[in-house]
């Protein structure tokens, strides 16, 4: 009993030195790492190259009036002559000037779409500046979108989706070409007369 006793202390202590000696090797890694999709939410643009859409709703109105009055009149009289110029009669000059314009520009439009962009560049505060076209025809109408921008993360909707509202610096251009579009532009003889005037 006296052998067995220590033979299971024996056993104890080699057991644990193992165990020690085993641990300075292990190391603990997740089931996850940081780029690894989450189980819980959709799958949404976070990095360079991945795409989202932008729902552009932009309308735009401006409207400008002026208007000027101006009037001006000067009055000037002459005496009669005395002595050798005695022959010089009394007169009067009396001028006056109205002037009077108005003026009037307004101009509107509105541009309804969607456009998938991709992420051009993640900047240090984790914002996204985003850049997408997109080329339409119709009828041999060819029309194109282009946007730039950048966009927040928390404004990305969970199916990938953002207002343009929501886009800072945006730009987008809309730009259409075919026979519509041709006869959108003054003809030469206007342009001609636009130069001169």
């Amino acid at each position: 009993m006296f052998k067995r006793g220590w033979l299971v202390k024996g056993i104890l202590v080699m057991l644990l030195s193992s165990l020690l000696l085993l641990n300075n090797n292990v190391q603990a890694n997740s089931l996850w790492n940081d780029n690894s999709e989450s189980l819980f939410t959709d799958d949404k643009a976070n990095e360079v190259g991945d795409l989202l859409t932008i729902i552009i709703q932009e309308s735009t109105t401006a409207s400008q009036q002026a208007s000027t009055d101006a009037s001006q009149s000067s009055q000037a009289n002459v005496g009669a002559g005395t002595g050798i110029l005695n022959f010089i009669r009394a007169f009067g000059v009396n001028q006056s000037d109205t002037n009077s314009a108005t003026g009037t520009t307004s101009r509107s439009g509105s541009l309804d779409t969607k456009i998938t962009v991709q992420i051009v560049e993640v900047l240090p505060n984790g914002n996204f500046k985003i850049s997408g076209k997109k080329h339409i025809t119709i009828n041999n109408e060819k029309q194109e979108v282009e946007m730039t921008g950048i966009v927040r993360p928390t404004d990305i909707t969970a199916d990938n989706t953002i207002d343009s509202t929501y886009v800072a610096d945006v730009t987008i251009n809309y730009q259409g070409k075919g026979a519509i579009g041709d006869k959108q532009k003054p003809g030469i003889i206007n342009r001609i007369l636009d130069w001169f005037f």
